[in-house]
């Protein structure tokens, strides 16, 4: 057997709607969602790959925009090395559905069934054996037993599937069923967070992760794979896609005596991150602050209208005046009182524990999330 170098990548989701997003703005996403994906299949290109491989979900949905479908297509045909894709539960195969309406190159394949079938590259001296999700939900696949395997070729599985849950809806797959296949390599798609590579036998099984951040349930960079197989030695390199991204970050705003204060802070926090345009970011404020101080999050929205997205939560806790709330006859001073105590003991710990103590009790009191 040769040495094979691939690009894994998958759950690209292209022509997401990115509802959080003005019209427009979603539009200027969705064509730099294609703009990363050039550059992506440009850079594993110069790197050697002789095969690229689509773990599902290159679309968001069975019903993608025609044009944006044909343009993904027409990317992978000026490839000089082949593609394979296997459709996912977002994207998944139908007779008579999206992919069949579309102009597929010849160095393109595409997998149509949900039994697993394969694809030979003789050249490559590899071969890819996948499936196809034709429905947004699938039972375990079978995935064949070693023995069915050429022993004269790098055998790769390509696979949207969940390794994780044995009760997914969505082609549960177990470590057990992988050490039976043969499979050097599992090229897997299905859950975006990226995960380390995981053995299974012989087989090496990895994720490539989200290709580009859809909302704050995906932060940070992009993901995809290089990987190099020689003999049984595999290198799973994970690299960053250059896709748009979601940030969260937290700012500390101890201290702070007015909304102008607040204000600042945030202003002179954003010009030193110097966050790229396209950044969708959540700011939360932290930290304790003079009682009566508040954000104004209208004014500090404006701050970063730069961005094409900026939500700004208030978690600041105000510092509570103790001689006012040892008067205060609500909830909050009854509950101080009770804690004095506690607060003024000779054991640290215990001190320790009560202001901890406090401090959540106010939150809760205040309506805030603890």
């Amino acid at each position: 057997m040769d040495m094979l170098r691939l690009l894994h990548t998958g759950d690209l989701h292209l022509c997401s709607r990115f509802a959080a997003f003005p019209q427009k703005e979603a539009a200027k996403r969705r064509e730099r969602q294609f703009e990363a994906l050039e550059q992506l299949l440009a850079r594993a290109v110069r790197g050697g790959a002789q095969l690229l491989l689509f773990a599902g979900d290159c679309f968001d949905s069975t019903t993608p925009d025609p044009g944006s479908v044909q343009r993904f297509f027409n990317l992978l045909g000026k490839q000089p090395v082949p593609s394979v894709i296997a459709p996912g539960n977002h994207d998944y195969y139908l007779r008579g559905g999206f992919y069949d309406t579309v102009t597929i190159p010849a160095n393109v394949h595409l997998f149509r069934s949900s039994e697993l079938s394969s694809i030979d590259f003789p050249e490559l001296g590899a071969t890819v054996y996948g499936y196809a999700f034709t429905g947004e939900m699938m039972q375990t696949p079978n995935l064949g037993r070693a023995i069915e395997r050429a022993h004269d070729r790098i055998n790769v599985l390509l696979a949207h599937a969940d390794l994780i849950s044995p009760i997914s809806k969505y082609a549960p797959i177990s470590a057990g069923q992988l050490e039976r296949t043969g499979f050097l390599y599992a090229a897997l798609g299905h859950v975006h967070k990226p995960t380390r590579p995981r053995r299974c036998g012989h087989t090496i099984a990895a994720y490539c992760g989200f290709f580009a951040g859809r909302g704050f349930d995906e932060l940070g960079p992009g993901h995809a794979n290089m990987v190099v197989i020689q003999e049984k030695n595999i290198v799973v390199d994970p690299i960053e896609t250059v896709a748009d991204r979601f940030e969260e970050r937290e700012l500390d705003c101890t201290g702070a005596a007015t909304t102008e204060d607040v204000r600042v802070k945030v202003e002179e926090y954003l010009a030193a991150e110097k966050l790229p345009p396209e950044t969708a970011l959540r700011l939360t404020l932290k930290g304790q602050v003079v009682t009566g101080c508040r954000a104004d999050k209208a004014t500090i929205a404006r701050l970063g209208r730069e961005l094409a997205l900026f939500e700004v939560v208030d978690d600041t806790l105000p510092i509570y005046n103790a001689e006012y709330l040892e008067k205060d006859p609500g909830m909050k001073g009854a509950f101080y009182r009770a804690m004095v105590a506690h607060l003024q003991s000779e054991n640290e710990r215990e001190r320790a524990i009560a202001a901890e103590a406090l401090r959540l009790g106010f939150a809760a009191l205040s309506g805030r999330e603890v």
